[in-house]
């Protein structure tokens, strides 16, 4: 599974089909590219570069083996023009959420249904089979709201989580507060590019002043991001 799968996975609601916290298909697309490119990075594929000239950063490839899953080498193809990383993120996730839910579906971990409501027929994507995603949920509440430290593929997922405000809307609960959920969610996420440049795109597209960090102390990485430098979950 992709993180950009598990990403996908973590923002709907198993019984609506619909994604939490009012999400729509943009901000879906957004977060898919930024994961995807957090995927490359941690697998060494991607790194940052500051141009001497331009004086600007941007992302490299750095010359290792392709990846086998089509939607990575996609992006990393994408990434082969020496983008900066809010534009690659937005070019990584052009129409790629839809595509996600469908190879979802595919897997058999959700269903697609169409529904309708009053004059509007909406297509909506229910849990169908519960328990990876319930696994995938263990791994983040550990983190969130029990404190754990993360896998680098957890805190990646929390990450982008944080950067469009829904980590602490998803994983909020009685032992965690909101607010405790989102310092710990924001702590992490500033350890991500990918997740900082999601962010830029995010508030800038909601009118909001914005940039790459999650507060003064905050800024870009220069790799995939925190975690314990272990594996995936």
């Amino acid at each position: 599974m992709l993180i950009a799968e598990d990403l996908v996975l973590l923002t709907l609601d198993d019984r609506t089909g619909r994604p939490f916290g009012g999400i729509d298909t943009w901000t879906l697309d957004l977060l898919a590219g930024g994961a995807l490119l957090s995927e490359l990075a941690l697998a060494g594929a991607v790194r940052l570069h500051l141009d001497p000239v331009s004086r600007m950063v941007e992302v490299h490839p750095t010359g290792v083996r392709l990846p086998q899953d089509p939607c990575l080498r996609r992006a990393l193809e994408l990434a082969g023009g020496k983008a900066r990383p809010p534009a690659l993120v937005r070019s990584c996730g052009i129409a790629m959420s839809g595509h996600l839910l469908e190879r979802l579906r595919h897997q058999g971990l959700l269903g697609r249904e169409q529904r309708r409501r009053l004059l509007v027929t909406r297509t909506v994507w229910p849990t169908v089979d519960t328990a990876y995603k319930q696994d995938v949920r263990r791994h983040l509440a550990a983190t969130l709201v029990h404190g754990d430290h993360p896998s680098q593929r957890t805190a990646a997922l929390i990450a982008h989580l944080a950067a469009v405000d829904q980590a602490h809307r998803i994983f909020a609960s009685p032992g965690a507060t909101p607010q405790h959920v989102k310092a710990r969610a924001d702590h992490i996420a500033r350890a991500h590019w990918a997740a900082a440049a999601v962010r830029g795109v995010f508030l800038a597209g909601r009118g909001r002043r914005g940039g790459y960090d999650w507060g003064s102390d905050g800024g870009v990485g220069d790799g995939g991001g925190g975690g314990d430098g272990g594996g995936g979950d």
